[in-house]
């Protein structure tokens, strides 16, 4: 009778795919980020390692996905088949991984994204307030040219929500307040400074006029920033960036960039980890809807730039 009793006292402990959880001793977490070889994507890891690290009965894997979305199915796939319990992805394409995520979760498996959110519902989207960040940018593009001059976007790949979104803001922003500043650009740099770079050689070359550019990644700005500079015209050019990693604000104090949307991605990656936790121990449920959780921006510019500490630039 007490061996009865104890059995089906663990086995309403196991986990379901409610995300209530469980008599587990030990934990596995994967975490797929579009590639591993960004500043961004790899704090957000130091965040997730940081906030795990304390829990010696918890495993963390990351694996590259070199920016393809179908190496990134696949690894989606590997998790699952070999049992991770929980998967923290930023989705290269948002479409094209919704079915992953789908699967997933219908295992049991809640999946936490990070700033790109897919097509279903999945327990968490961990994400940098894109729309508002990238309005915010506007907002100061427009003040700092007098609400008048040409801008050019360089913008992420078009499966990239995240990209999309901020573009999204910028663009809401300028056509409400500035509707004197016109775009002449904007062309997918493919979140590579070496693109940006090529990308932005060709703004110069046809666009005599060239105020401002909006990348919607620092990689790109910087990218931005090569191109202006070797063109002679770096002084005539207000460049804004996206994220805020540590190379990009070290070349804000230097007077090369104007400014970035600034975001804490210890913090973001952090915050990924232990939501993944709380649904495996039962310190949260999972809804039936998608949680969003949104990390404010904040404008790093010559004037700010110092307010970010040592220990939160990544």
């Amino acid at each position: 009778m007490a061996k009865t009793k104890l059995m089906a006292m663990l086995t309403a402990l196991l986990v379901t795919a409610s995300g209530v959880a469980t008599a587990q001793t030990s934990y596995k977490i994967g975490y797929l980020p579009s590639t591993v070889g960004q500043a961004l994507t790899q704090a957000w890891r130091v965040g997730i390692e940081n906030a795990l690290k304390d829990k010696k009965n918890v495993t963390m894997q990351s694996l590259d996905a070199q920016m393809k979305a179908e190496i990134q199915v696949t690894m989606m796939d590997d998790f699952i088949n070999q049992g991770y319990n929980a998967i923290i992805l930023q989705p290269i394409d948002a479409a094209a991984l919704t079915a992953s995520v789908k699967k997933a979760e219908s295992k049991g498996i809640p999946v936490i994204t990070l700033n790109t959110d897919t097509m279903l519902p999945h327990a968490a989207c961990v994400t940098m307030d894109d729309t508002g960040a990238g309005y915010m940018v506007a907002e100061n593009v427009g003040k700092s040219l007098g609400g008048k001059g040409n801008v050019a976007i360089l913008q992420s790949p078009p499966g990239a929500q995240a990209g999309v979104e901020r573009e999204k803001g910028f663009r809401a922003a300028l056509a409400k307040q500035y509707p004197n500043i016109k775009i002449v650009g904007a062309q997918n740099a493919q979140w590579n400074k070496d693109k940006g770079i090529e990308i932005m050689n060709s703004f110069l070359q046809v666009n005599k006029e060239l105020d401002a550019v909006f990348a919607v990644n620092d990689n790109m700005a910087e990218g931005a920033m090569i191109a202006a500079e070797s063109a002679g015209r770096l002084g005539q050019i207000k460049i804004w960036g996206f994220n805020g990693q540590k190379s990009t604000l070290a070349l804000i104090e230097q007077g090369k960039i104007t400014g970035t949307a600034y975001t804490n991605a210890y913090n973001q990656g952090g915050m990924a980890a232990k939501y993944a936790m709380d649904l495996l121990t039962g310190a949260k449920k999972k809804g039936a809807a998608t949680e969003i959780i949104k990390v404010p921006p904040f404008a790093a510019t010559k004037d700010t730039v110092a307010q970010i500490k040592a220990e939160d630039r990544w």
